[in-house]
């Protein structure tokens, strides 16, 4: 897919998450109705950045919050599919934990290009990576151990499910280092990212 294309089918993921919404108020499911609010506003999140601060983020990162929303909200609860396919589960995961490792690449990768505290090569960015979407599992998992208890939602279906899951986010960040490693090496990341290489410099050195 040429990156023309990435914040079409962006757009048309956000329309499909407000249809998301509307069924699941017409089923009065409340859990998914605010569910897809949130999940409405998180995705907003790439626009407003680039429309208040003009922020704008790599479209691929924009598309892959979106798309992550859709499979959770979407389709994995507002139409059951988590129940109907437990293996859903797994596609979810992934999808989120390489969404967070490629947000960690980026952040790991801009630190080091722009503020002078922090030195580290590239393999030392790839193991930063993995250890930063594994500990976002790690608080994913509490966060549905907890709902559970709470609020009885039944996130967790067990030991084998929460390790499962862990797992997933460990390859899905495994996965987006090696990638990473590679767009570093080839200067992809540094074009991916030099919409926003100002702003963060800014931010970081204080200029004016």
């Amino acid at each position: 897919m040429t990156e023309s294309r990435w914040p079409f089918v962006a757009h048309v993921l956000r329309i499909a998450i407000v249809f998301f919404l509307v069924v699941a108020i017409s089923n009065h499911d409340l859990q998914w109705t605010l569910e897809c609010i949130s999940a409405i506003i998180i995705s907003s999140v790439p626009i407003l950045l680039k429309r208040i601060w003009n922020f704008k983020l790599p479209v691929i990162i924009d598309f892959l919050i979106v798309f992550a929303l859709f499979l959770h909200v979407g389709l994995g609860g507002v139409f059951d599919v988590y129940y109907a396919f437990p293996d859903f589960d797994i596609i979810t995961h992934f999808v989120s934990a390489v969404l967070i490792a490629f947000l960690a690449l980026i952040a790991i990768y801009l630190l080091d290009k722009y503020w002078d505290g922090l030195y580290i090569n590239i393999y030392a960015i790839a193991f930063a990576v993995v250890v930063i979407t594994m500990a976002s599992g790690v608080v994913w998992e509490l966060g549905e151990w907890t709902s559970d208890a709470l609020f009885g939602l039944g996130a967790q279906w067990g030991l084998h499910d929460t390790m499962t899951d862990l797992l997933v986010n460990t390859i899905g960040g495994i996965f987006m280092a090696l990638a990473g490693i590679n767009l570093i090496k080839t200067g992809r990341l540094e074009v991916m990212t030099k919409d926003i290489e100002k702003q963060v410099d800014l931010l970081i050195n204080h200029k004016k």
